[in-house]
């Protein structure tokens, strides 16, 4: 006998086993009495019917559990689109910033130029102040010369005077212009000296201004070699942005495939819980047809009296039972009919190829 206060349709593993082997040992005994082994067969139907309840229940739950994947699925292609969206915007982002590099490229190039053009104007002007200092020494040689002429016409007019009392007056007076033009001269040799060093003076800025102009020279061809390094790295970041949009578009194709096969499961599970429901409808009509059949025994066995209302009850409740389970039956014949051309249009072998096709001509793996 089975456990007290459990139902058959609750007990699993070794209860079971051991359930199914006392109602063996059983069967012969109710085998005389057939009265019991109709009831027995009754409960059995019953208890058939409650495990198919049971497994249409699993068999909806399944469903839900396939239509929540196939939401999951569809949230997760949407997110893969958003994804590829991205990955577009860092691309435009990536080739904004190439342009940019390659701007400030040509723009540090067209500084290297007038820093040359710079370094060039100052060498030129530097031989120009050797020049004018190589002058103002040849201005001063001419004014020493002028200067010791005057001397010496100093000392011939002082003999003069000494010969000749006439001429000294004239003498003084060529004396003192002689004074005067060598004081000049002497201011003159002078001017001559503070030119100079103004010429060395602009001859050492001239050569701060090479050595500067050179280091800018430099500055700018190390700036040249970063701008092509920061090109070619963004020209590496487009391209892996480039992967990146190849990949999520699989990702999306993909999903979508995810997304045709959680829908042919869900088609199958819900063919799946047709089909339960029609076993339970069966054992409704054999369980309305063991009830008919018990209520013409008892009313053949008993002949009419006070318990025939109980027959009739019986066999009242077997053929509403029937008749419901054929209404029902049919109902889900239809459905089933439906569902199993539906499936066969799906798991044709002419679909399945075309689907195969459809996603080895999107995958276009040759655009890496």
């Amino acid at each position: 006998m089975p456990v007290k206060g459990k139902d058959i349709s609750s007990l699993a593993g070794e209860e079971l086993l051991k359930a199914m082997d006392e109602w063996a040992e059983r069967r012969e005994e109710l085998a005389e009495d057939r009265t019991k082994l109709a009831q027995f067969r009754t409960k059995l139907a019953e208890e058939r019917t409650a495990l198919a309840k049971k497994r249409t229940e699993l068999a909806e739950t399944r469903t839900k559990l396939a239509e929540g994947r196939t939401e999951l699925a569809n949230k997760r292609t949407s997110l893969a689109e958003g994804r590829t969206n991205l990955a577009g915007k860092r691309t435009s982002l990536a080739e904004g910033r190439t342009k940019l590099a390659e701007g400030r490229t040509e723009l540090a190039n067209k500084r290297t130029a007038l820093a040359e053009g710079r370094t060039n104007f100052a060498e030129k002007r530097t031989e120009l102040a050797n020049r004018r200092t190589e002058l103002a020494q040849g201005r001063t040689e001419l004014a020493n010369n002028r200067t010791e002429l005057a001397r010496n016409r100093t000392a011939f007019a002082e003999g003069r005077t000494n010969l000749a009392e006439k001429r000294t007056s004239l003498a003084e007076g060529r004396t003192g212009l002689s004074n005067k033009r060598t004081e000049l001269a002497e201011g003159r040799t002078k001017l001559a000296e503070g030119r100079t060093e103004l010429a060395n003076k602009r001859t050492a800025l001239a050569e701060g201004r090479t050595d500067l102009s050179r280091k800018r020279t430099e500055l700018a061809d190390k700036r040249t070699a970063l701008a092509e390094s920061r090109t070619s790295l963004a020209h590496n970041r487009t391209d892996w942005a480039e992967m990146r949009n190849k990949l999520a578009e699989i990702r999306t194709r993909m999903s979508g495939g995810r997304t045709g096969l959680a829908q042919s499961r869900t088609n199958l599970s819900q063919y799946r819980t047709i089909l339960a429901k029609q076993r339970t409808e069966l054992s409704y009509l054999r369980t309305g047809a063991t009830l008919i059949a018990l209520g013409t025994f008892f009313t053949r066995y008993f002949g009419f009296g006070y318990w025939t209302i109980i027959d009739g009850l019986i066999l009242v409740t077997g053929v509403v039972s029937i008749v419901m389970a054929v209404k029902l039956f049919r109902k889900s014949f239809f459905i089933e009919r439906k569902l199993l051309i539906r499936l066969e249009e799906e798991l044709a072998s002419e679909a399945v190829e075309k689907r195969m096709e459809n996603a080895i001509q999107a995958h276009r793996f040759g655009a890496f």
